[in-house]
């Protein structure tokens, strides 16, 4: 005999197979709420250490370092000009690249460029960038060697931008 309201073949939900399904459901939402308050409270406390008023100031520090050491190629190497980046030290590359790679046309290692750039640290003076100097070395058609500093620009301090916050 079938329990009156219920239509032939269908199965009645047994209550304990119904709540333990219940119960898995409110875990994985509290679960998932859990981890969604705790990546927010991650995501404020990472703005608020970039709003830092030390970060502000470092980044503004090395967005002036890297505008600086631009400002210096600029007033060595025209843009159409070829040039090639002095390699004896990778992080004067890699600093290089970052101040005015964008623009500069790097010309393959061997072949003759008409520019070398190099970075002179430990620089002081008006146009040192955090006493950093762009140089250009260029040798002539009458074979002599010219040596010109980067002009333009100047940060004052010593020492590589501060690093960024991770």
């Amino acid at each position: 005999m079938t329990p009156v309201g219920t239509p032939e073949g269908t199965h009645r939900p047994h209550p304990v197979k119904t709540a333990l399904v219940t119960a898995g459901s409110c875990l994985v939402v509290v679960v998932a709420l859990a981890a969604l308050t705790g990546q927010a409270a991650r995501g404020y406390s990472t703005v608020s250490q970039q709003m830092d008023s030390h970060a502000v100031h470092d980044a503004q520090v090395d967005d002036a370092f890297y505008r600086c050491i631009d400002v210096q190629a600029h007033s060595l190497v025209a843009t159409d000009q070829s040039v090639r980046l002095s390699t004896e030290n990778l992080a004067d590359v890699v600093t290089m690249i970052k101040g005015f790679g964008s623009w500069v046309n790097v010309a393959d290692p061997s072949s003759q460029a008409q520019v070398v750039l190099t970075l002179r640290n430990d620089a002081s003076g008006p146009d040192a960038c955090l006493g950093t100097r762009v140089v250009a070395t260029s040798v002539g058609p009458d074979g002599r060697t010219s040596v010109r500093l980067g002009t333009g620009d100047h940060v004052d301090g010593q020492g590589p931008p501060p690093a960024p916050p991770l």
